[in-house]
């Protein structure tokens, strides 16, 4: 009976080399900043562009380094195909966006409304995405 189990799960394993979905770490690191807004002011969110240098992982005394990308496009859509802005980081890998309620499609802005922007660009030939929710005080 052993025998027959072991044997059932030795050929029921498949070795696949492709992936339905090719899953590709992000060139980039984004951190995004700002969130909620009253509904009178404008939005207005920083990011953060930063490509990671991990040529010192095995040594404690190095690590991994955050090295800021600068002149890079940056779309940032809603909706997943409406572009809202097109920006470009400075010499820290910052770019600011604001804009107001009206441009993210609200245009009567109440509590508690929130709508998905995505910031979108390539880098070294690969392209990124990174989500982002803000929300009406």
């Amino acid at each position: 009976m052993l025998i027959v189990a072991l044997a059932f799960v030795a050929v029921s394993c498949e070795d696949v080399d492709d992936l339905a979905t090719p899953n590709v770490a992000s060139p980039v690191l984004v951190l995004l900043e700002g969130s909620s807004f009253p509904a009178d002011a404008s939005v207005g969110v920083t990011a953060t562009f930063m490509e990671l240098d991990k040529s010192g992982i095995l040594d404690h005394t190095v690590g991994i380094d955050s090295i800021p990308v600068s002149d890079l496009q940056v779309l940032v859509y809603i909706n997943q195909t409406e572009e809202v802005s097109t920006l470009v980081t400075d010499g820290e890998g910052k770019i600011d966006l604001s804009v107001s309620w009206e441009a993210l499609g609200l245009s009567a802005a109440s509590s508690g409304d929130q709508v998905r922007l995505e910031f979108s660009g390539t880098h070294k030939n690969v392209s990124f995405r990174k989500y982002h929710i803000v929300r009406v005080e």
